[in-house]
């Protein structure tokens, strides 16, 4: 029984002694090393290291993009930018890791290399969030999202939504947060990821948790449990246990949360034992690998020890025969010192026992002038000795004030330190309640405008109609609706290039948001087409509003690289009744707009006159 025992100690130990010697091997792979070959041993040490060491971590990457650099290699110098990136991370230093991150998204554009991009978008996504910056990392999820999408990558959609869920969450959005965290799942369909899955549900229980969903919580955090076991994930079984427990104790059934607070406290103490263990076991490679042997062999021997507590080594005899073997190593390699420390240690003994008979000698001196001034005083003992009696007690009594002074002054800091301590956590909470408010209002901004004319959208101007719509029940007081359309935008487009075409769009969208009046509103209902809305306005008044558009429209001239762009714009009308519904208006106005472009375009027409033929063409 031992033997397999002994044998499994052995195997554990070499594979331990293999990481290191494989990091020594690869250093000196490294002396002789250049061009790719060098960045790649620079690379595979710089990961290595990431956890262990992240500071040689953060060196070994510096060297291996000014080795990219000096041969002239975009795609490694975007790669190493990028662990250089994540050894700032694992440095805790997030402002840099972003630097470098958004550094590699350049030079991974400029090659146009994808696969790059994207993960430079996921890891300036999880950079930003870490660090509260909500609706920036919004932004580069979902840019990675738009890529995963565009190359069908299930794995990194399911990334992408499950840090999306993450900003939600962290915004207080827990509708928005369940959604991704969905989508999220489904996309583990079409792959299999085990940690990934289990983490997904259990992130959907902690939301049905907190909304009393104790039905769905529970399959979701089973679900995840399944999983945790699977991979071998002490550290989530052991959350997904003690959310078990709460949910049944929640829910009366005394019994389960009985077994499952069982499982979460074995859970837990196998737990702590292996994060001990490999405690020991990382200090002991992490000294070993700067070099301080002294510090290695103490973890070392704490590591032993603790194993044999679980029953995991083998006999003290073999123990004891491995630090022994080290601890003769470690004394050959010193051998060489002890013949320069003997010599150092003799000098200083020589220099403290002189020290010695001078502190004897002046010890001497000192007894002959006490006893001489002992003789002197002897008739005055009694009063001197009364005298210091009086000073004790006058000492004792100052002693007392002062401490009753200091307990006064103690609890003067106590109190001012709650009170500072109350007033910090208030502006804290208020900052952070405001910034959230701030961050949800960024986010909605960004949902109702449209990225390139900066004009609301066509969700934005649907939610104005409404508005108007009820204002329209109470008050009777109508508007005019006026779709419109650039004449011929197509011919710009294939003569000048869609370059051409957006600039023609941003300055349409300006000049018509100059032109109409306050309470007005233009949006971009889509591709070339635009969509008003005239409160407080009947057809005729739209009329009026729609010809002063059209007029400045036809008089403008765009300039585009050394090219003059002349445009006209159709308009089609129609005013809100009680007869119809917001649909039916919305249809008219657009039969009403084709109905101009068929009849010679650069027009106004009203649907009321569509039976009797009437536009107006200036």
């Amino acid at each position: 029984m031992k033997k397999p025992i002994i044998f499994l100690l052995f195997f554990g130990i070499i594979l331990n002694v293999y990481s290191v010697t494989r990091l020594d091997n690869l250093k000196l792979e490294l002396i002789s090393a250049t061009g790719l070959k060098r960045v790649l041993i620079l690379d595979e040490l710089q990961r290595s290291y990431w956890k262990i060491y992240p500071q040689a971590s953060l060196e070994f990457g510096i060297k291996a993009l000014r080795t990219s650099t000096e041969i002239n290699n975009t795609i490694q110098q975007a790669q190493q930018l990028q662990n250089i990136a994540e050894s700032y991370r694992y440095l805790d230093n997030y402002n840099k890791a972003i630097e470098y991150m958004i550094m590699s998204l350049t030079k991974a554009k400029k090659i146009d290399n994808t696969n790059l991009q994207i993960a430079a978008f996921y890891y300036l996504a999880t950079y930003n969030n870490y660090i509260g910056k909500n609706v920036v990392a919004f932004e580069y999820a979902v840019q990675a999202l738009d890529f995963y999408k565009k190359h069908k990558n299930h794995p990194g959609l399911a990334k992408c939504h499950f840090i999306i869920a993450e900003i939600y969450y962290a915004l207080g959005d827990l509708e928005g947060a369940y959604q991704n965290f969905e989508l999220s799942l489904v996309q583990h369909e079409e792959f299999s990821n085990k940690s990934s899955f289990a983490l997904t549900n259990e992130k959907l229980g902690e939301i049905d948790l907190f909304n009393k969903n104790f039905q769905i919580a529970e399959q979701h955090y089973k679900t995840a449990a399944e999983n945790y076991i699977a991979i071998d994930n002490l550290e989530s079984l052991v959350r997904t246990y003690e959310a078990l427990g709460n949910i049944y104790k929640e829910t009366g059934e005394k019994e389960k949360a009985y077994v499952y607070i069982q499982k979460f406290a074995d859970t837990n103490e196998k737990l702590n034992q292996e994060i001990n263990n490999n405690r020991l076991l990382f200090n002991y490679e992490y000294y070993n690998i700067i070099g301080n042997e002294d510090k290695a062999l103490d973890y070392f021997k704490l590591y032993t020890e603790h194993q044999d507590s679980l029953k995991l080594v083998i006999t003290q005899e073999h123990v004891e025969t491995i630090i022994s073997d080290i601890e003769t190593q470690h004394k050959m390699e010193k051998a060489e010192t002890t013949k320069e420390i003997d010599k150092i240690t003799k000098k200083a003994v020589e220099q403290i026992e002189e020290k010695e008979k001078a502190i004897v000698q002046l010890k001497e001196e000192s007894d002959d002038k006490q006893r001489i001034a002992k003789l002197e005083n002897e008739n005055k003992r009694g009063q001197i000795e009364n005298l210091q009696k009086q000073r004790e007690d006058v000492e004792k009594q100052i002693a007392a004030q002062k401490e009753q002074k200091k307990v006064y002054i103690l609890l003067i800091i106590i109190v001012a330190i709650v009170a500072i301590l109350l007033l910090v956590l208030t502006i804290v909470f208020i900052s952070k309640f405001r910034m959230k408010q701030k961050h949800a209002i960024e986010l909605e901004k960004i949902a109702k405008t449209d990225p390139l004319t900066q004009l609301p959208n066509r969700r934005a101007v649907l939610d104005n109609i409404d508005y108007e719509i009820a204002r329209f029940r109470r008050s009777a007081e109508s508007f005019t609706l006026v779709i419109s359309d650039i004449d011929d935008f197509k011919q710009v487009n294939d003569t000048h290039g869609h370059d051409a075409g957006d600039k023609v769009l941003v300055a349409l969208s300006k000049l018509m948001t100059k032109t109409i009046r306050k309470q007005d509103i233009c949006a971009r209902w889509g591709g070339e087409e635009f969509l008003f809305l005239l409160p407080g306005t009947d057809c005729e008044g739209g009329k009026v509003i729609s010809e002063k558009i059209r007029e400045k429209i036809e008089n403008q001239v765009i300039k585009y690289k050394g090219f003059s762009v002349s445009i006209t714009m159709t308009f089609g009308l129609c005013t809100f009744t009680n007869d119809l519904t917001i649909d039916e208006c919305i249809t008219r106005a657009d039969k009403a707009l084709y109905e101009g472009k068929r009849v010679g375009k650069n027009r106004i027409v009203q649907f009321r006159n569509l039976k009797k033929s009437r536009s107006s063409k200036i």
